[in-house]
């Protein structure tokens, strides 16, 4: 009897390999995203409180996230996503209204992450004298297109929010 469990105790001990795990990023690819991106709101996350009050100027962000930056430009394309306000309202219970054109300026919702580099910004002026102080707004932004790379499907939303006073 002892003898089979003996057998049994190397036999179980053999059969377990200690395999090395390689790992291969070869095929990984860049992705462009939204770095601070805060839409869909991920996990326990809380609405976006008075993110722009008193601001002047909004910063849009582009990245590349990769291991180092490439080789050539990216030119990468936003757009302004009604569609959230909605979803933003539906979300967490608020009415935001968006943002009306003549409260902000931007020169394009175009940048180009310069080859050699890893981010690129969009310059967004907001015009509080514009606002109507009765109300509270959202400026919605998603990343439309990328010059060819993946665009992040769950970093490519911005959602800047102005409370009234």
């Amino acid at each position: 009897m002892r003898y089979l469990f003996s057998l049994f105790i190397i036999y179980m001990f053999s059969a377990c390999l200690k395999n090395e795990v390689t790992l291969d990023y070869s095929g990984i690819q860049p992705v462009v995203l939204i770095p601070n991106a805060n839409w869909p709101p991920k996990g326990f996350a809380s609405p976006a409180m008075d993110s722009v009050a008193g601001t002047t100027r909004l910063n849009l962000f582009a990245r590349v996230s990769y291991e180092k930056p490439l080789t050539k430009n990216v030119l990468v394309k936003f757009t302004l996503d009604n569609a959230l306000v909605d979803a933003y309202n539906t979300q967490w219970g608020t009415s935001y209204q968006m943002l009306p054109a003549s409260c902000y300026q931007v020169a394009s919702l175009e940048v180009s992450i310069p080859a050699g580099s890893q981010q690129a910004v969009i310059p967004i002026t907001v015009l509080p004298g514009q606002m109507d102080p009765q109300h509270d707004y959202i400026l919605p932004f998603t990343m439309a297109s990328a010059g060819g790379q993946t665009v992040s499907a769950n970093f490519k939303s911005f959602v800047f929010t102005i409370k009234g006073q």
